[in-house]
């Protein structure tokens, strides 16, 4: 049996298919939001690679499959969704729920930095910041596409915030595991104001 290519040609004037609801530009609302939850999955990817702690690396595999849910819900029409609805898992306050009770074990050992993180601490920890940086990309992606067209589950939105908090506290825990010193550097919430440097006077020309 001859094995299919994966090379379409389908999308060689700019259309992409939705998974319900037909042909749309590449740069329609809809595209660039579960574009960028596909973006997301990927840097998880990266960062999961680079976590040695199994708890960890389970919550964000998990993760990512979740946002696979999410995706299918972001590539469907709205005039389709109970097609969607039929065929697929949606997203549901429990996966928001589960979030949270994560963030809150979490706050209970990780120490909680106290002005903005550089990130870099760790390799683990920069590609959680990477993929938290995304998936805030993601959610206004969404939000945009709630403000032009119906968005008929907003438990989309709710999870997506709930995530980038998630990810923020798993990174953290990644620099606080490590057995290297942490190289990142937290930068002062108000930064000082620089001293001024006295002028030196000009020596006046001898006549």
């Amino acid at each position: 049996m001859a094995r299919k290519s994966i090379v379409t040609k389908t999308g060689d004037r700019g259309e992409t298919g939705l998974l319900y609801g037909g042909r749309v530009s590449k740069v329609d609302p809809r595209t660039e939001a579960y574009g960028a939850v596909d973006e997301a999955i990927s840097t998880l990817g990266l960062a999961r690679a680079l976590m040695t702690d199994r708890s960890r690396h389970a919550i964000v595999l998990r993760i990512q499959s979740e946002l696979f849910t999410v995706g299918a819900e972001l590539a469907t029409d709205a005039q389709e969704y109970e097609n969607l609805r039929k065929h697929f898992a949606l997203v549901t306050e429990d996966f928001t729920h589960r979030l949270e009770s994560e963030i809150v074990d979490l706050e209970a050992t990780v120490p909680l930095p106290d002005a903005f993180v550089i990130p870099g601490g760790t390799q683990a920890a920069a590609a959680l910041d990477v993929a938290r940086a995304v998936i805030r990309r993601a959610e206004r992606r969404v939000v945009a596409l709630q403000l032009r067209v119906s968005l008929p589950n907003p438990e989309v939105l709710r999870y997506l915030n709930r995530l980038s908090d998630l990810v923020f506290m798993l990174a953290r825990a990644e620099e606080g595991a490590s057995t290297r010193p942490v190289t990142g550097r937290r930068a002062a919430r108000t930064p000082a104001v620089p001293t001024r440097t006295r002028r030196v006077p000009r020596a006046r020309a001898r006549r």
